[in-house]
């Protein structure tokens, strides 16, 4: 991830569509939601954080990609392309906090409480 990160910041400050730029913007879209996964998980648990992190970053990129369009800043298209791959990584970034990082899971329920135990084995 520190190497994504460097080749966002390595180049010239410029708009286009290439590899770097998207995978930049799949970066910080997986950021901000893996961000907001832990926030929902600590302050709201008895929301699904992995949706609420998924649709509060996708909120955001697409509403800054329509900001940055209607400035003129950008074009349809482009805006277009930066909001899906902020979309993609937010799903990922979402995904690997709610499964992975933010284990194990304790939801309150009306009947009780779930816990899920997350279990791995070195081959």
């Amino acid at each position: 991830m520190p190497l994504i990160f460097l080749s966002c910041i390595s180049g010239q400050a410029m708009a286009n569509n290439s590899f770097n730029s998207e995978l930049c913007h799949a970066a910080g879209g997986a950021v901000v939601a893996g961000t907001l996964v832990w926030v929902s998980d600590k302050y709201w648990p008895e929301q699904d954080r992995a949706w609420v992190g998924f649709s509060l970053s996708t909120a955001a990129g697409v509403l800054s990609q329509y900001y940055e369009y209607n400035q003129g800043s950008n074009s349809a298209q482009e805006a277009l392309i930066d909001a899906a791959a902020h979309t993609l990584g937010a799903a990922l970034g979402a995904y690997v906090t709610d499964g992975y990082w933010l284990t194990p899971v304790v939801k309150h329920e009306s009947g009780g409480r779930y816990v899920g135990i997350d279990i791995n084995f070195r081959f």
